[in-house]
């Protein structure tokens, strides 16, 4: 479940609404049917919700065939499985203004990601992500240069309302599950529902 809504459901569809069509027909294919895995890199030590200070940067190269990405990401969602980065980066001034997306490909060199220990949800591979000199092509810009914030936006429209129907779905699996325990686990020559204590929770 995380691989398919926690990678793909969140990487892949700022490439398919604003990505050129040849990066699209070069790489869409193979994560449809599963060879390559994607991933979301926005959240950053110091740039969690607030996406329009981030700093990862990337530089434009003087002939403008690349942009150098140095910075890290952390609590990147499937990024040690991923073969590709939707990365949220300053190609700009301070703000949201200065905001690009680049699909960063494992496969440049200089990316480097390690499995963040955390308590639960083991299977989403979070994982803090450094880019160290990365050369990416400027084909692989998302959209327009330093205009990558409304992307990024308008992508957590789906990716939160998920998260909303989740939580409100777990919730309601773990109190169906505590009535059906308490209406059979006996204490005392009662039901935990006939407990009043239970019974009024």
């Amino acid at each position: 479940m995380w691989n398919i809504l926690g990678g793909f459901g969140i990487g892949i569809p700022p490439v398919i609404k604003h990505g050129k069509k040849a990066l699209i027909d070069r790489i869409v294919p193979d994560i449809l049917n599963g060879s390559k895995r994607i991933c979301l890199a926005i959240t950053e030590p110091d740039a969690g919700s607030d996406v329009a200070n981030l700093t990862c940067e990337a530089k434009l190269s003087e002939d403008k065939t690349h942009y150098i990405v140095n910075g890290e990401k952390k609590w990147i969602t499937n990024g040690i499985y991923a073969d590709y980065f939707t990365t949220a980066v300053r190609t700009g001034g301070k703000g949201m203004d200065g905001i690009s997306v680049l699909l960063i490909e494992r496969s440049f060199g200089g990316v480097s990601t390690r499995k963040m220990d955390c308590q639960g949800v083991w299977g989403s591979g979070t994982t803090y992500v450094t880019f160290e000199d990365v050369k990416v092509p400027v084909a692989n810009l998302i959209g327009k240069q330093d205009k990558g914030f409304r992307v990024l936006m308008t992508n957590f429209n789906h990716e939160r309302i998920g998260i909303i129907i989740q939580a409100t779905r777990f919730a309601r699996v773990c109190y169906e599950e505590s009535v059906k325990y308490a209406n059979k686990r006996e204490t005392f020559g009662k039901t935990l529902y006939e407990q009043p204590v239970i019974r009024m929770k």
